[in-house]
């Protein structure tokens, strides 16, 4: 027989033995922790407007800071990086050539912060490994305070899937909790998920792309976390296929012939494991630290309050013209809380999806669900809007179709992937950025009031409760109808709306 003092241990015993629960810290293996000190250095101390250069494969070895354009002057401070790198690099060269002697003022600092032990070939390697890294305190203050929008969420959904809870921290690596950044690599959302991976976890098309929607993609992150802790047993391998793939950190593994992550980390030379990929896990470290303690790093720092919106299934296709006829809400707040709905919904090119959970403010959740419920089936549709397509002929140019439809050619490149105008071939086919024909309405059916009617032997003859009846046309006393007053009844228009209290 168990007693209960026997029970409270092996209970205990079974949480703390479990693997990847949101207790556990992650491992910090005592070589890494130069790399962990450089990425908080790089997060709390260096503006944007300035850099390090530092020896790529020892990142606590730092040479020197330079000042350069803040984001968005992208093209100066490209020059500015190349330029100051060059410098450095010939500063290097020189030293080398001079068995470490130094002769300007930039060789001496050079050589201060140089290994004891470096010679003249060790100085050469150090210059032709040296990397830039842009400063990213500001980057990082504002991305402590919109984490509060989401923060207790993403804490919640990563618990569920025993995932450690420090990986809290991931989007201030990967987005800086932005819900709508992208990367050149065509990564998008508070997640950065690309494309391929995102749809193998969620809906990812041009009606709804779910990695911009931070709850979906939430939900996404931690069961993709979950999955590569599945396929590689450690929490800091699993960290390390977030940015370089599950498939690509089994090659690594494979080649160093262990699983020890430092094994990893200081061995592996695959031709895709470049400096992001190997620091990854490190980086993520550091931004956990600093989520940790963000007082420790930046004063007067006052998280975003949470964004808790209610959550609605919506019955059919719906345009977004519809709702912001019929519901008490704006454009502009609709968007913030639907971010994952693509331009062509916004623009009217597309519904809604049937399904789609739409996001909506907290407040007054009964008043959303009548609402809802009283949609006019005569804007509502069994159907999404059509695509619209062309088929190339021999001799179709692109601008030409651009032309024919109206469009502009740089929209038709976009919608349809195409980098070149020229690279077009007779039989493809496009899809045009245009809205397709009107499909049927889910209903619109109506009925004029006689004398002697009540709104109960309406209802009854078109087979709704006398409730739907009323929510459908907005009565406000159910008793008082007029003869000839016009009554929407298409039973078609009334559906459950399943309501969430969490995203």
């Amino acid at each position: 027989m168990i007693t209960l003092q026997r029970w409270i241990l092996l209970v205990a015993c079974l949480l703390l033995a479990s693997p990847g629960t949101a207790a556990d810290r992650l491992p910090r293996p005592e070589g890494l922790a130069p790399a962990i000190d450089f990425w908080v250095h790089i997060y709390t101390e260096v503006p944007v407007d300035a850099g390090v250069i530092h020896d790529a494969a020892h990142p606590l070895r730092r040479y020197g800071r330079v000042a350069v354009a803040a984001p968005p002057e992208w093209r100066a401070r490209r020059e500015q990086v190349r330029d100051a790198l060059a410098r450095y690099r010939q500063a290097f060269a020189d030293l080398a050539d001079h068995n470490g002697q130094p002769r300007t003022p930039l060789q001496r600092r050079i050589a201060a912060r140089l290994p004891a032990d470096a010679g003249a070939a060790e100085i050469a390697r150090i210059g032709k490994r040296l990397r830039f890294q842009g400063g990213l305190r500001e980057r990082f203050r504002n991305s402590l305070i919109r984490a509060g929008r989401w923060r207790a969420y993403i804490a919640d959904v990563l618990a569920a899937e025993g995932v450690p809870a420090e990986l809290v921290a991931l989007p201030h690596v990967e987005s800086s909790f932005n819900p709508r950044a992208r990367s050149h690599a065509g990564a998008a959302g508070l997640w950065q998920f690309t494309a391929g991976t995102g749809r193998e976890y969620m809906r990812v098309d041009p009606v709804v792309d779910e990695r911009l929607d931070p709850w979906a993609s939430t939900r996404a992150a931690a069961a993709l976390l979950a999955d590569n802790h599945e396929k590689l047993g450690h929490w800091p391998l699993a960290i390390t296929a977030y940015n370089h793939g599950a498939a690509g950190v089994k090659r690594g593994v494979e080649a160093v012939g262990e699983t020890d992550y430092m094994a990893l980390y200081h061995r592996y030379e695959g031709p895709r494991f470049g400096f992001a990929s190997r620091n990854f896990y490190p980086a993520l470290l550091a931004a956990a630290r600093v989520d940790r303690r963000p007082g420790a790093y930046f004063a007067n720092l006052q998280p975003d309050p949470a964004v808790e919106p209610v959550r609605m299934a919506l019955p059919h296709f719906t345009p977004v013209s519809v709702l912001l006829a019929e519901l008490p809400v704006d454009e502009a707040t609709l968007q913030r809380l639907n971010p994952g709905l693509g331009p062509s919904v916004w623009d009217g090119r597309k519904f809604i999806p049937r399904g789609h959970r739409l996001a909506l403010p907290a407040d007054g959740v009964d008043d959303w669900r009548l609402a809802i419920a009283a949609l006019p089936g005569s804007g509502l549709h069994r159907e999404q809007r059509p695509d619209v397509t062309h088929r190339i002929a021999a001799g179709d140019t692109l601008s030409a179709i651009a032309a024919r439809y109206q469009v502009a050619m740089a929209d038709l490149m976009r919608h349809n992937g195409i980098d070149h105008p020229d690279r077009i071939r007779a039989g493809q086919q496009l899809e045009l950025p245009v809205a397709g024909g009107m499909p049927a309405p889910v209903g619109g059916q109506h009925y004029r009031v006689q004398p002697g009617d009540t709104l109960g032997e309406i209802a009854r003859r078109h087979d709704l409760r006398t409730d739907q009846l009323a929510s459908l046309n907005q009565l406000d006393d159910p008793d008082r109808l007029q003869v000839g007053q016009r009554l929407l009844v298409d039973a078609a228009a009334v559906a459950a709306v399943d309501i969430e209290q969490t995203p």
